[in-house]
């Protein structure tokens, strides 16, 4: 029999409800574990929006059922996170487990604690994930993992229609000369757009380019 030491070690990538998630909630095909509990309108509002922003891209399909767990960034983030605890969120078992930072509903929106570009819409960064499970579901997995990060997340960006950044901030940034991991989302975002323009909006053609 499985122990539960090995079932807790294994909880990230398959069975984060396993960290006893206190509070459950259902919106559309999405089963939702939080650390607080959430208004059931507000809810459906944030994820409806999310749904939205996925449906406009030409390779989504109709709704898959999927997991989203809640953090308030506290232990079960950085259980949950592991080396990725500096994100607003991630993805994880095929796009079907979805973990995500400090969030507000009511306000929807996201922190991930940095000074510069630390906050989100919550909408977006939902979209954002909710577009790797669309991805891996149309290219497949193996395909996926071949593909430049860059194109990647700024394709899960162009959905999600914001990125952390604002073009004050990477000038900012950039004129300074440092470094900040969000830059390769905001200029994958616009490599992916112009790839897109250029093609007349196929997103095959875009993850067919070498």
């Amino acid at each position: 029999m499985i122990g539960v030491p090995i079932l807790l070690l294994a909880s990230p990538l398959f069975a984060p409800q396993l960290l006893a998630f206190p509070h459950y909630a259902e919106a559309g095909d999405s089963q939702i574990w939080s650390e607080t509990p959430i208004d059931q309108a507000t809810l459906e509002k944030v994820m409806a929006r999310a749904e939205t922003l996925v449906s406009a891209s030409p390779i989504a399909r109709e709704r898959e059922p999927r997991r989203i767990f809640l953090t308030d960034g506290s232990w079960r983030w950085l259980w949950l996170a592991n080396i990725y605890r500096g994100t607003f969120a991630l993805t994880r078992f095929g796009g079907q487990n979805l973990i995500v930072n400090r969030a507000d509903f009511a306000a929807d929106r996201i922190v991930n604690n940095r000074n510069i570009g630390g906050s989100r819409k919550l909408s977006a960064v939902l979209a954002h994930e909710i577009t790797h499970g669309v991805l891996v579901h149309h290219f497949g997995p193996i395909a996926m993992m071949r593909q430049p990060r860059w194109r990647v997340e700024g394709y899960c960006d162009h959905v999600a229609r914001e990125s952390a950044l604002t073009p004050e901030e990477v000038a900012r940034i950039e004129a300074r000369g440092e470094k900040h991991p969000a830059l390769l989302y905001y200029h994958g975002r616009k490599r992916v757009e112009a790839a897109l323009a250029a093609s007349g909006g196929s997103v095959d053609a875009l993850f067919a380019r070498e």
